[in-house]
């Protein structure tokens, strides 16, 4: 299928989901969002928007919920901020755009998506999930920013993670690679089951594994709506979304490199926190 060429020269936007109910680090999550959990001396949150900002993304959409009304609140204080403080979150919101939109049902993360339309517009932009981080030499979104190419295409990225820390990325898909085009640049054929993932790479010792940051083009707002909710679930499933753009939107994947870290549970939170200075931008 030929790539329809984009207007767009650069990716300037990001949209950070964040309106999920942390199920999976209840019941701490009840009082306190897991992504204002902190991770080192900052949140996990504040960690996003930096890195978001140091790979040239200065327009931030978080999205939220009522009852996380405290992470707006976070960045509005700071905002709000009279003095001559030389305060690193205040230097932050000085070089980027942040907005918030509210998810209206907890539809999950492509719902969330979806409540960023009016934001995206026209242009490409970066999903960066919150519950994972990595502790490299250049930021995790800096490596994808620098591999797109201006067209209408899904840009994944994806990490080698090691057999024994495969456990702390319940929710990461494993994904089928094609054919390598370039340097760490992959066609990407389809998601995988956990259990193709783990037969897949029974004799390696590592599993080649989603990573939390997307370069979506303007064009998955099309396979965003309640055609894609999961039954199970009841959520917007993004699994469901890329079935269907099989074909019609192509899907290339670059691997990252660095320490790829999730904490989207106690393990993994715990497991990670000792080496959170590392991961700060």
């Amino acid at each position: 299928m030929q790539e329809t060429k984009s207007a767009q020269s650069k990716l300037d936007k990001a949209v950070i989901p964040a309106a999920g109910f942390g199920s999976r680090m209840l019941p701490i999550t009840k009082s306190v969002p897991k992504e204002m959990l902190p991770f080192g001396r900052k949140p996990v949150i504040q960690l996003l928007v930096e890195e978001a900002v140091s790979s040239g993304l200065t327009k931030i959409c978080i999205v939220i919920r009522r009852g996380k009304e405290i992470i707006e609140e976070y960045f509005q204080a700071k905002a709000r901020k009279t003095d001559a403080s030389t305060d690193e979150l205040e230097r932050l919101l000085t070089e980027c755009r942040l907005s918030f939109v509210y998810q209206k049902e907890p539809l999950g993360i492509g719902d969330a998506l979806l409540e960023a339309r009016d934001f995206v517009g026209a242009d490409s932009f970066v999903m960066m999930v919150p519950d994972q981080l990595m502790r490299s030499e250049v930021p995790a979104t800096l490596q994808l920013v620098r591999r797109w190419q201006p067209g209408s295409y899904i840009l994944s990225s994806m990490v080698r993670l090691p057999k024994e820390e495969t456990r702390f990325f319940e929710s990461s898909r494993g994904v089928e690679l094609e054919k390598e085009y370039a340097p760490g640049e992959f066609i990407i054929g389809r998601l995988q089951s956990k259990d193709e993932t783990t037969s897949a790479y029974r004799d390696q010792a590592y599993e080649v594994r989603g990573f939390g940051r997307t370069v979506y083009p303007p064009a998955i707002f099309d396979y965003l709506g309640r055609d894609f909710i999961n039954p199970r679930t009841g959520e917007v499933d993004l699994s469901m979304t890329f079935e269907k753009l099989m074909g019609k939107v192509p899907h290339r994947g670059v691997m990252l490199e660095g320490e790829a870290q999730d904490l989207g549970t106690f393990e993994g939170y715990y497991h990670y926190l000792p080496r959170a200075g590392e991961s700060e931008s």
